[in-house]
């Protein structure tokens, strides 16, 4: 046992699982930060030996409390605050003297994107390049491939998959890995910014093909009209905050934003093992889901969901966005538009 402690943050989340389970494999102690230690995931990181750190990440209190003691840490900043998380990690690591910090981030992230998550990404990308006593390693991926399978039933009973652009799409067991062996040894690793990405770039048909391949049915890929994929959102109850920030990343993807550099050999070159190719990463999230049986029983519960997504209704975005107090900025352009982002990606 390496009897160095690693902080991992949101180890409920999508990557600190993951990144959790591998710094535990290769021999690391693991201070997992969690809100709730009842969960499954928790439950899990605790019998193998990870010390469960119950705490909010937004009270700077916790954050130090969570960091004594601490030499390297993954930092997950999560929806829908992240500037105010991150300039709290970033307080706190400076103040405990951290010495590491491994922090995700976005492809997108841009000081001139329509996204305002993306656009605090950028925010806090800036405070962390500011810290004096901190070595920061930045993972930066782009549209991760969980997304595609978030409203599987239409796509498995009736073949229907959205169409979200060309991609490569990285799964989160290989963002996890990569972060696990970044703070291995981080010392490779500073000041560098690493995108995880799939084993290959694919147009969304292609996608769809190998959905339809896995599941045993044809799948097409077709651009859902923004309104009705918001309605879709609303409809399987995903948060409107939220919501309004994929339909920039969705036009994002349309625009050639996340094709751009991709595929790259950062989880080859970090782990030494292949990236996860989309067939593998589709059998993966499906493996359980039970809509992947083509029954009638599924059918009629799948056409209760769209005819749900159909007579819902329309979200009024401005009114929101406003209530919110969202910035309102000028001139904003997707990521591929920008001479900024592409001079620095």
């Amino acid at each position: 046992m390496n009897n160095k402690k690693i902080l991992v943050t949101a180890t409920n989340g999508n990557t600190g699982f993951p990144a959790s389970k591998e710094l535990l494999k290769l021999g690391f102690e693991v201070r997992a930060f969690v809100r709730d230690p009842q969960t499954k995931k928790a439950k899990e990181l605790k019998e193998l030996g990870a010390e469960i750190f119950v705490g909010d990440i937004q009270d700077i209190r916790d954050v130090r409390k969570s960091l004594e003691g601490i030499e390297s840490a993954y930092f997950v900043p999560t929806y829908p605050n992240v500037l105010f998380q991150g300039s709290t990690f970033a307080t706190a690591v400076e103040k405990m003297k951290t010495k590491n910090v491994v922090v995700l981030t976005q492809w997108l992230s841009s000081n001139s994107h329509p996204s305002v998550y993306t656009k605090e990404h950028w925010l806090v990308d800036q405070t962390f390049k500011r810290l004096q006593n901190t070595n920061i390693t930045f993972v930066n991926p782009g549209f991760f491939a969980f997304v595609y399978f978030m409203m599987p039933e239409p796509m498995l009973q009736f073949g229907m998959m959205p169409d979200f652009g060309t991609n490569a799409p990285p799964s989160n067991e290989d963002i996890g890995l990569t972060v696990a062996h970044i703070l291995k040894n981080p010392e490779p690793h500073i000041g560098k910014t690493y995108r995880v990405t799939s084993r290959e770039l694919l147009k969304p048909q292609e996608m769809a093909d190998i959905v339809g391949k896995v599941v045993g049915r044809k799948i097409k890929a077709d651009v859902l009209p923004e309104s009705m994929l918001l309605k879709m959102l609303r409809s399987y109850g995903f948060p409107q905050r939220d919501a309004s920030q994929v339909i920039h990343y969705v036009k994002d993807g349309h625009n050639g934003g996340f094709a751009l550099k991709a595929p790259t050999t950062t989880v080859q070159d970090i782990v030494g093992k292949p990236a996860d190719d989309f067939e593998t990463i589709t059998r993966r999230y499906l493996k359980n889901n039970p809509m992947v049986k083509q029954s009638l029983l599924n059918k009629l519960r799948t056409m209760g969901i769209m005819m749900k997504a159909i007579t819902t209704s329309k979200w009024n975005m401005a009114k929101f966005e406003k209530e919110q107090g969202f910035p309102v900025f000028k001139n904003m352009m997707p990521s591929n538009d920008s001479e900024e982002w592409k001079s620095e990606h």
